[in-house]
């Protein structure tokens, strides 16, 4: 009884003091192969939380995209630009496959993927925090990098300087005629860009 009780009682420490990847095999080992799928998607879960979901607007920022976007009932589309896309507005790559239709969790894991890619060049390219980080970070992945970095827009943010009117100067396009048009749509977009950007840190 006394070996039983002292067994235990060391077995329990060394659970205490194990790493946690002991807890996940002991779990998968034990469990049927039903279980174990969902043990893992839990661990999965968990691996894929990026430190930017913890950023000011990161997540107002992932649902704006979302519905200003749209889903297109998962199939891939052309864009206005005549850019082949799919899901919430991630471009399709050469060599990207995709099924005829996709769900919205995969075109949310798409573009959280892609999002994070553009908060990543925001902090390359800038010295902002909080909510400014996530407006550089939605131009840059509306409108590219390369677009962001030659811009006024991007020397506005660098030197602390109002950005609005600099904002607002990207919602134009060319009509037919070759003549600049504002897209009352784009201009929305650009509005929500500002709201946020002014926004008390």
């Amino acid at each position: 009884m006394k070996i039983y009780f002292r067994s235990s009682l060391l077995f329990l420490i060394g659970m205490l003091f194990a790493p946690n990847s002991f807890f996940g095999e002991f779990i998968l080992n034990k469990n049927t192969n039903s279980d174990v799928k969902e043990v893992e998607v839990s661990h999965a879960e968990k691996n894929y939380i990026s430190k930017y979901q913890f950023e000011k607007g990161y997540e107002e920022a992932i649902e704006f995209i979302k519905k200003h976007e749209g889903f297109a009932g998962g199939k891939a589309y052309y864009d206005a630009a005549g850019i082949k896309t799919i899901g919430y507005g991630h471009v399709i790559k050469p060599g990207e496959v995709f099924p005829e239709r996709i769900t919205r969790q995969q075109a949310e894991n798409l573009l959280r993927k892609d999002f994070d890619k553009a908060v990543k060049a925001a902090e390359r390219t800038t010295n902002v925090e909080g909510y400014r980080k996530i407006v550089v970070a939605h131009f840059i992945y509306a409108k590219g990098i390369g677009n962001f970095q030659r811009s006024t827009f991007r020397k506005k943010v660098l030197a602390n300087e109002p950005v609005d009117e600099e904002l607002k100067k990207w919602c134009y396009y060319r009509n037919k005629d070759g003549v600049p048009v504002r897209s009352e749509y784009i201009y929305k977009i650009r509005l929500w860009e500002i709201e946020m950007y002014n926004r008390e840190m």
